[in-house]
């Protein structure tokens, strides 16, 4: 087992699905008679930090094998694409390895995976149904066990643990940020989700998962899961925080407090910071100015809060999540949902949220409790 010496004290090394997929002898050199694709980015790591796609490709050539066919989820394999935006395919710097975008479109690309005999997952979730690398890998996964493709998930800690929050989607609006018919904050391993996703089909290939250590704190020098959670408070925060994406206030993007703040023109901030302070959901907050890049407002500072996890309870993000939106509707006159993508109004928040009912409520003027004691 691998083990690192710090003041003289050993400290074990958490070892990732990719670690114990590396270490096994039998497994590489199977691999190496194949054509073997890897699904991930540079922010997947061994615990010796290096990324998994040099890592595994140089396993594997070690092992005699040929060079992988690399894919990439929602902000490319190098983490530079914003959220949302069209992923196209590339190579990767550090390997020079070609990549295919299974983002954007590409993902319905039935040919896309044409060329290889196994397709490694290793992505890093965090825990919460809308973030959509799980689903780009469930997809992925499942078609290639339809097309008699093996699959292999390396698999890491949920951040946030087993704990779950939350309501599970409504059937008709399913959608790549509501894929997992799971809880909102779904406390489930990335390895747990794609098993269930693939159930119908393991029977026409090999489907394996080499588990991860199971650690909630986050290790020193940080490496973002993706390019807006630059912090692990931004991680114990998402959650909640994320639900601000449809709304007219900042959630902390293209700032220093990305996912770690709340702020908007004229906002009450001394007021929201005291309200969140007395919230039972494991998150303090102070009062500050935000100063972001993304228009409309670029380099203003506006009014805001910092908010940060209490490290001695447990943290309840989508708890958190609802009381700000009530919150809001209560004390910021300015408050407004966004549009669909089809210009419905507020339908941004039912396709994120992948239900009405937490819009319809809030709208209803019904408290952050009600709301919370609907869903259990």
């Amino acid at each position: 087992m691998s083990s690192s010496t710090t003041g003289g004290t050993r400290h074990r090394r958490m070892l990732s699905g990719l670690d114990r997929l590396i270490a096994d002898g039998d497994t590489v050199a199977r691999l190496a008679d194949r054509q073997v694709g890897l699904l991930s980015n540079h922010a997947s790591k061994t615990a010796a930090g290096l990324p998994a796609s040099r890592a595994l490709d140089r396993r594997l050539r070690e092992a005699g094998g040929t060079r992988l066919q690399l894919f990439s989820p929602e902000h490319g394999f190098e983490l530079g694409a914003g959220a949302g935006e069209t992923v196209g395919h590339g190579a990767d710097p550090l390997t020079g390895l070609p990549v295919v975008s299974l983002y954007g479109g590409a993902e319905d690309d039935q040919g896309a995976l044409d060329d290889i005999d196994t397709l490694v997952i290793d992505l890093r979730d965090v825990g919460v149904r809308c973030y959509t690398y799980a689903a780009t890998a469930a997809r992925a996964a499942r078609m290639a066990l339809e097309r008699h493709i093996e699959v292999i998930v390396c698999d890491r800690a949920n951040p946030l643990g087993p704990a779950a929050e939350g309501p599970r989607p409504e059937p008709d609006r399913r959608s790549l940020l509501a894929f997992f018919d799971v809880p909102f904050i779904h406390g489930h391993t990335i390895g747990e989700l794609l098993a269930r996703h693939v159930a119908p089909a393991v029977h026409e290939a090999p489907f394996l998962v080499y588990p991860a250590d199971i650690v909630l704190d986050a290790e020193l020098g940080w490496t973002p899961p993706s390019p807006a959670l630059a912090h692990p408070d931004a991680v114990a925060a998402y959650g909640g925080l994320v639900l601000l994406e449809a709304t007219n206030v900042s959630e902390g993007r293209g700032s220093a407090l990305s996912f770690r703040s709340v702020s908007a023109p004229g906002l009450d901030n001394a007021a929201l910071a005291d309200a969140i302070n007395g919230w039972p959901t494991g998150f303090r907050a102070r009062a500050t100015s935000v100063t972001g890049s993304r228009a409309p407002h670029g380099g203003a500072g506006l009014p805001g809060v910092m908010l940060w996890p209490r490290k001695a309870q447990r943290q309840y993000p989508l708890m958190l999540g609802v009381h700000l939106l009530a919150w809001l509707r209560d004390h910021y006159p300015d408050f407004d949902w966004l549009p669909g993508a089809d210009g419905t109004p507020g339908g941004a928040i039912d396709t994120l949220f992948g239900r009405g009912d937490l819009r319809e409520a809030l709208e209803r003027g019904e408290p952050a409790d009600r709301i919370l004691e609907a869903w259990l």
